[in-house]
């Protein structure tokens, strides 16, 4: 268990391996001494060394944040630890990006590690941020990590009402019956094939300001459908519901930093499996906003359940409605797992998740909603078919798909390779769901103040 904590005392009245940052080259080197020549040091290089009998992690930083992911592994491995932060001008990508690769998912391990990392710093108000941020993306990493035969569509919900206790957020969830009576039949026909029905989890968060709003795909289970996955391509498909899980942990954490926006979120929860009820392909399906799709993959779900999701949200009429979803494995062959595809209706949109991407250091690369695409989902006995004719520009070909049922004013991000970071091994995050977007979201929203 990683237990993160903010002081203002000095570190060295503290218990604790004292981690020292240098800035400069030569004073890294002169504390490290004998472990690295001036030559020898490489940017961002953290080592271990005992001064006066007591033990020291020393890290040489031109990066803030990609060092204080470098620092993170190491600190896992210590008992407690006392970060100095104290001549350090901004502590936000030390404080996330230490929590960022230190951070474990343990609960089923008989065994488990008892982690402390504190941070010594006077520059409390950044750094509560900061804290507050790093404890939204492990929440939203804890979601994505659970096995399936523990999070589904009826428990998902469970946890997330655990979490709102005390806090001033509305929770409803919309059951079977209630979706039927709604007309949310792509998200019912999505769930059809499992024994666990799906559900819509929607919260409201109201601190005054703009009204916004925010929708997350929460496929708690993805094997495909009749359209089944090979095996390989079924790991890591209970974190199919990132995109759900980082927007549950935003919301929650919006109330918790006090965010001056009323903000409503919409969480589509199914399992896409296989049974004799299942839906198929070829099947035609009326949507919530009243289009008919046709369907021509049943592993093209997520923008099934986030078509109907996105319509049910236009009707409390947001300003501006954000969506987060490992929606294609397109978004990973274009822009690979560091970077997540983002695509908005309006540039001032994209230009405040950009410049909040700058803050977190969770990369984003905008793409465009080319219209003459839109061709590729023509069918001639629906309005629309949910996938593509062919194999190109399946991230942009879904996005267009999601843009027919959102609110006019839309940003999309497609996550699925940062997400999933964990599986290419990404320099930046531990070995489990990466809970990314969460500070993201976090972070735009306060542009929105």
């Amino acid at each position: 268990m990683l237990r993160l904590k903010l002081t203002d005392v000095p570190p060295e009245r503290l218990v604790g391996v004292k981690v020292k940052i240098f800035k400069n080259k030569d004073d890294f080197v002169e504390f490290a001494s004998p472990f690295y020549t001036v030559e020898e040091v490489k940017p961002n290089s953290v080592v271990k060394v005992k001064k006066d009998g007591e033990g020291y992690v020393a890290a040489f930083c031109e990066d803030d944040f990609e060092c204080a992911t470098s620092l993170g592994k190491v600190l896992k491995q210590l008992r407690t630890s006392v970060v100095d932060l104290t001549n350090v001008e901004d502590p936000y990508p030390y404080i996330t990006g230490i929590a960022l690769t230190a951070w474990e998912f343990d609960k089923y391990k008989s065994e488990k590690r008892e982690v402390e990392i504190v941070f010594s710093t006077p520059n409390k108000e950044v750094a509560q941020e900061a804290l507050r941020h790093a404890e939204a993306q492990m929440f939203a990493r804890d979601l994505a990590s659970e096995p399936p035969n523990v999070l589904n569509p009826k428990t998902f919900p469970e946890r997330v009402m655990e979490k709102v206790k005390g806090l001033p957020i509305e929770v409803e969830v919309l059951d079977e019956n209630d979706l039927k009576k709604e007309g949310l039949e792509l998200l019912l026909a999505v769930g059809k094939g499992s024994d666990v029905p799906p559900r819509l989890l929607i919260m409201r968060y109201y601190g005054g300001g703009e009204k916004l709003a925010m929708v997350g795909k929460g496929v708690t289970f993805d094997a495909g459908g009749y359209n089944l996955k090979p095996a390989n391509y079924m790991k890591n498909m209970h974190a199919d519901m990132s995109g759900a899980a980082a927007v549950a942990a935003a919301t929650l954490y919006a109330a918790k930093l006090n965010l001056n926006v009323n903000l409503e979120s919409y969480i589509p929860l199914a399992e896409n499996l296989i049974s004799g009820r299942a839906y198929k392909m070829e099947d035609i399906i009326r949507s919530y906003s009243g289009k008919y799709v046709h369907i021509g993959n049943t592993d093209a779900e997520g923008r099934l359940i986030l078509a109907d999701a996105l319509a049910y949200a236009k009707r409390s009429s947001p300003k501006v409605t954000f969506t987060l979803a490992t929606l294609t494995g397109a978004q990973i062959i274009a822009l690979g797992y560091d970077i997540a595809a983002l695509y908005a209706t309006h540039d001032e949109d994209a230009e405040k998740v950009e410049e909040a991407s700058k803050r977190t250091k969770e990369l984003v690369w905008r793409m465009p909603l080319y219209e003459k695409y839109k061709e590729e989902l023509k069918h001639p006995s629906a309005d629309l078919s949910n996938v593509g004719k062919g194999r190109g520009a399946g991230s942009i070909i879904g996005a267009l798909f999601l843009k027919e049922f959102a609110p006019e004013r839309w940003v999309y991000l497609d996550i699925a390779g940062p997400a999933m970071a964990h599986e290419a091994n990404a320099w930046w995050c531990s070995p489990y769901p990466t809970g990314w977007g969460a500070r993201l979201m976090l972070a735009t929203l306060k542009e929105y103040q």
